[in-house]
């Protein structure tokens, strides 16, 4: 067994997901902000459950969008924990200010997962490149795709795109 360097700063995972599958925009009416997963979304969030349930995840936020929520709901039934909305994942907000909480929590002990959305996601992702992570895969997240970051010292140093699950 590998014991820890106590010199050497903690390393951490985060998980951040893009919802899954909500059907189409401009075929929904009403309120965007209450658009539910499609059967295939719904089939989605399982999926990411079962692959991220013995992560270690001990917080997971989410957009208060309902899509976005409902793809994080069967990860926090399987870890047993609660999804809290955070503003700061919703459509349109600001991604560098996303990347410091996760950042923040984080530093703090955490292993947090999030679920957000197409444009906040790849703003997160280009502000840890910016800051000097390595990215390996796509910049742009399909609906259900995800990243695994790694975070030392207080900063991302590898982001993993992981694709979404076929269904």
């Amino acid at each position: 067994m590998t014991v820890p360097d106590p010199s050497e700063p903690p390393t951490r995972v985060a998980h951040v997901i893009r919802h899954a599958h909500a059907g189409n925009r401009s075929a929904w009416r009403g309120d965007d902000r209450v658009r539910p997963l499609s059967a295939k979304g719904r089939a989605q969030a399982d999926a990411i459950a079962d692959a991220l349930a013995r992560s270690g995840i001990s917080e997971i936020w989410s957009s208060p969008y309902l899509r976005c929520l409902q793809t994080a709901e069967p990860l926090a039934t399987g870890c047993g924990l609660t999804v809290v909305p955070d503003p700061r994942l919703a459509e349109g907000s600001d991604g560098a200010a996303a990347l410091d909480a996760l950042l923040a929590r984080a530093d703090a002990g955490h292993t947090v997962a999030v679920s957000s959305h197409g444009d906040v996601i790849p703003a997160m992702v280009a502000e840890a490149v910016r800051r000097g992570a390595t990215l390996h895969g796509s910049a742009e997240p399909r609906k259900a795709a995800r990243y695994e970051l790694t975070i030392t010292a207080g900063r991302v140093t590898e982001i993993h795109h992981v694709d979404r699950p076929e269904i």
